[in-house]
């Protein structure tokens, strides 16, 4: 057969001997029954193998033809269907257990057509009327209608296949509370046709998902400070309503369109309860008896790769609208952190009885995984023996979801009074809340592991029934999957896809040599005064800060210089206030008396010289006499006007040049004080920037004569430290000022230290393995681990460029270089 024909399930009622094949050409779906035996092949069109396989759960026809109409979306007949019966009945394709079903019944006498007729009857009722007016004879003839016994309902005891069995929305007799919101099916029937074609991006997943998480680990600082600002900014109900509105949605839609595609009933679209108190939409999906192994598991895995790919975009969101639009980027945060969270704790745990476990139940087509591994655990808690296969791979996986479920219970617990507490701030009441809220889901999952159990039990009940009923010849059909795998062929096309198109990504091209450490400062601590060491503070090799006194030397002498110069300043200060304060009031009042008997002793030798003159004309005086008058009185005349010309003097004042010369008298001490008092300084050595003592014994120079500029210590910067980096001449090209620097020393390989480029030599350098351009960079050095002299390999930011030219260019360069030197 064609690789579009694949061997499905038998569906019920029909003979063991039987082998049932699915065709697909095109978009037209048929179905062929074989007979080895007979060596016949029977042709079912998909709506006769539908009804078929729903038969079991339908026992009248009403309820078959509402199936019916909720798969394909039209009505049918009931002459239809008493039509197609009858084809099977004559064709012989019903085995004995069909007599037990209401509806086949009136088909399993196999003189069925000759009693009938040709003309079929038009309704069930019809049909039940004639077969009771045939059977009416021989109960009055004495004899007794036969009638077979049905076998006993299995009820929850039967499972359903892998990956349905206690599905939420998948096995009907999981009852769940939900507020049906509208009919599903239209919706997913108009939207398939359009969406179908998205089934193609999984092959693209990969390398989503591949992208996302190599951002989130080169980037996990930025994501961990968004994400404290984004829990500081948002409550937990918004969270809530975040999650049910795009995850939760998203996931429901895409398990109800697979469902859809499989020829699943879609149901109602409602909003239920998970974990009894958490909102949650949910499609109840019927008809999944029918579904395949694979179908089965594409129906589990395909909410886990729709949450992958909302993991993958919301990351890819974050880092690209972080620094242009925050709302989107806190919104594809949000929404990849909560993917993460759901794919860790429910979704993809297989744990816990949501997709992950499903999947994996359908996987290993086993539809009681959980049953089973309690069991096993029980048996092996209670010393006996098991009769599992795979005990302890079984009871681990039981013990394990014990303890996770009971984890899970804890978390919620730690959430809720989180919000409650700190939100919320109700207070002490957040307590009793939390737990009566721990109490109410630990019995309740004590009570769901504890139904387990016993659905496991009765499940196991009714298949040793079922065995000891059916009859002997004729085993049940068992589904085989093609012999081509479809696994291993979606691997290699995504794998190959994956990797074409990886060699199209951003790669960011990092150039990159080995290194070796350098201080970015290296100081030498001395003084320019020679005098003895009267106190040192540390010994050597410590790290110290900056400022902190690190020896003193004497520095009696240059104090009590600078006690003499302070003197000789007061003094000065002094004598520039008292010329600032002239003119002074009594200096005029003193200078205006001597003026007053200045002049008062002028006028007396004025009037004096007159009288003398007259005697001496009358000869009683000699000339000497008169002349001594005159000259007497001449004197006085100049004493008048000297003590008029220091009247004026008094009263201008202090010169300016006077006070200036002054002044400078004044700034020649102070220069004198402050190149003393500098020298007191310099007597303290101190250190000049955060940074460590290389010089070691420095206590040993206590009391020693320290000499004019004699090396005291060697100092050097600890913050911050300068790598030389070789960087081979063909990466220099990638290399600029600025460029983000990560080194790893060969002392602390699971550290990388981060700088930025400072400086790009001018000069190549030769070395044995090539030339070589050096690179200087600033590299952080706050903890104080790198030591001077430290070797090792940095790597030097680049940018990006495609990955095939970061793989590719030694070939390059050669065909660059080389083979363009050869051409003329």
């Amino acid at each position: 057969m064609s690789e579009e024909t694949k061997q499905v399930a038998l569906p019920a009622f029909l003979p063991r001997r039987l082998q049932a094949f699915r065709v697909v050409s095109g978009d037209k779906t048929s179905y062929i029954l074989r007979d080895k035996l007979a060596g016949k092949t029977h042709d079912l069109e998909q709506w006769q193998f539908f009804v078929l396989e729903v038969l079991p759960g339908c026992d009248n026809v009403a309820k078959l033809l509402s199936v019916f109409s909720d798969r394909f979306g039209r009505e049918i007949t009931e002459r239809e269907v008493l039509i197609f019966f009858g084809t099977l009945a004559d064709s012989k394709l019903l085995d004995e257990e069909s007599a037990t079903h209401p509806l086949l019944k009136p088909f399993t006498r196999q003189s069925y057509a000759l009693e009938q007729g040709l003309v079929k009857p038009k309704s069930f009722e019809e049909l039940a009327a004639k077969m009771a007016a045939a059977a009416a004879p021989a109960i009055a003839k004495g004899g007794a209608a036969t009638t077979t016994v049905a076998s006993p309902a299995a009820g929850d005891a039967e499972a359903l296949p892998a990956g349905v069995n206690e599905a939420d929305n998948l096995d009907p007799r999981q009852s769940k509370l939900l507020v049906r919101l509208f009919g599903m099916r239209p919706v997913v029937s108009a939207l398939l046709p359009i969406l179908e074609p998205l089934k193609y991006g999984i092959y693209v997943l990969p390398l989503l998902a591949l992208a996302a998480l190599l951002l989130v680990v080169q980037y996990s600082y930025l994501a961990f400070d968004d994400l404290s600002n984004l829990r500081d900014a948002t409550s937990l109900l918004s969270h809530a309503a975040f999650s049910l509105l795009t995850i939760n949605l998203a996931v429901t839609f895409t398990q109800a369109l697979i469902g859809q595609k499989f020829r699943a009933s879609v149901g109602d679209f409602g909003i239920g309860l998970r974990f009894g108190f958490f909102p949650r939409f949910m499609v109840h999906i019927g008809n999944t008896k029918q579904l395949s192994r694979r179908e089965r598991m594409w129906l589990q895995g395909g909410p886990l790769l729709m949450r992958v790919f909302l993991f993958s975009l919301g990351v890819l969101i974050w880092y690209n609208a972080r620094d242009t639009h925050p709302t989107l980027s806190n919104g594809g945060l949000g929404m990849a952190f909560l993917c993460a969270v759901n794919i860790l704790i429910e979704g993809g745990n297989p744990l816990v009885k949501g997709n992950g476990y499903h999947l994996l139940a359908a996987f290993m087509d086993e539809p009681f995984l959980r049953g089973k591994s309690y069991k096993a655990f029980l048996d092996r808690m209670r010393g006996g023996a098991s009769t599992q296969a795979n005990n302890l791979l079984l009871s681990s996986y039981a013990l394990a979801s014990f303890v996770y479920a009971y984890v899970v219970v804890l978390l919620i617990v730690l959430v809720v009074s989180h919000f409650l507490a700190f939100e919320l701030r109700i207070g002490g009441a957040s307590i009793i809340v939390a737990a009566a809220l721990g109490i109410y889901l630990s019995v309740r999952t004590y009570d769901r592991f504890k139904l387990i159990g016993e659905t496991y039990d009765r499940s196991v009940q009714f298949e040793r029934w079922r065995k000891r009923t059916l009859p002997s010849e004729g085993g049940e059909t068992v589904q085989r999957e093609p012999t081509g795998s479809r696994t291993t062929a979606y691997v290699m096309r995504a794998l190959g896809l994956t990797l074409l198109l990886l060699l199209f990504l951003p790669y960011p091209y990092e150039a990159g040599g080995s290194f070796e450490i350098y201080p970015s400062d290296r100081q030498v601590i001395t003084t320019d005064i020679s005098s003895i060491v009267e106190e040192i503070n540390y010994d050597g090799g410590e790290t110290v800060k900056k400022g902190t006194v690190l020896a003193r030397v004497a520095a009696t002498d240059l104090n009590a210089q600078v006690a003499v110069v302070e003197a000789r300043i007061a003094e000065q200060k002094a004598t520039i206030a008292d010329l600032k304060a002239r003119p002074k009031p009594e200096e005029v009042t003193v200078v205006q008396r001597e003026l007053e008997v200045a002049q008062k002793r002028s006028r007396f030798s004025g009037e004096r010289v007159p009288r003398l003159d007259q005697l001496y004309r009358d000869k009683t005086i000699s000339l000497e006499e008169l002349e001594a008058a005159r000259k007497e009185a001449e004197v006085d005349v100049g004493e008048v006007a000297q003590r008029q010309a220091a009247l004026v003097l008094v009263k201008v004042g202090t010169t300016p040049d006077k006070l200036a010369a002054e002044t400078a008298k004044l700034d020649a001490l102070n220069q004198q004080r402050a190149e003393i008092t500098g020298k007191v300084v310099r007597t303290k050595m101190v250190m000049p920037f955060d940074g460590n003592i290389l010089t070691l014994h420095l206590k040993q120079k206590l009391n020693s004569v320290l000499d004019k500029g004699q090396t005291f210590a060697v100092v050097e910067s600890s913050g911050t430290v300068t790598a030389e980096i070789d960087v081979p001449e063909s990466d220099i090209a990638y290399v600029a000022l600025g460029s983000v620097v990560r080194s790893r020393p060969t002392a602390f390989v699971n550290q990388v230290f981060e700088g930025k480029v400072q400086t790009i030599d001018r000069n190549v350098t030769n070395k044995s393995f090539g030339k070589v351009i050096k690179v200087i960079a600033v590299v952080e050095n706050s903890n104080d681990q790198l030591k001077t002299g430290m070797t090792g390999y940095a790597k030097i930011g680049g940018g990006s460029i495609p990955v095939w030219k970061a793989f590719s260019q030694a070939l390059i360069r050669f065909f660059t270089i080389q083979v363009w030197s050869w051409i003329p």
